[in-house]
């Protein structure tokens, strides 16, 4: 059930990094990423490295030659096993969303949403605000 002015949003366990091609796109223009709080040294830096990877891919992949991008995906898919030996699990999903700034008015962009978490299942849902500020912060949001 969904909070008033939030959308559930369903997620898709990331098995392999070339299913998250669709997220990395979307990610150019607005993203959502939500680790879990790391219980180990070895989860901090698992997810630190995959969510470097994962913005290197998003701020390069216009500019990358197909092989680049294989190359990118294929190390985003070992690092979704190294998150899943320390019990970590990624799930994606990709959501057209309006952004307001002040002033500006708004647009509808894509939005990823990428979640690191204990939960193994091949869904999982994430509540989102209908409206998202440009900039907000402590939203979870980067741009």
């Amino acid at each position: 059930m969904s909070e008033p002015g939030y959308e559930a949003v369903e997620l898709r366990l990331a098995e392999a990094g070339t299913e998250l091609w669709q997220a990395v796109e979307a990610a150019q223009y607005a993203r959502v990423i939500q680790p879990a709080e790391p219980e180990s040294d070895a989860e901090a830096d698992a997810m630190a490295q995959f969510v470097e990877t994962f913005s290197d891919c998003t701020e390069r992949w216009e500019s990358m030659a197909a092989a680049e991008r294989h190359a990118l995906l294929a190390r985003l898919g070992g690092q979704l096993e190294d998150l899943e030996r320390c019990g970590l699990f990624v799930h994606w999903g990709t959501v057209a969303r309006r952004f307001s700034a002040p002033g500006e008015g708004a647009v509808e962009l894509p939005l990823a949403i990428v979640t690191i978490s204990r939960t193994a299942g091949p869904t999982a849902r994430m509540l989102l605000p209908a409206d998202l500020g440009i900039g907000s912060e402590g939203s979870g949001t980067s741009h």
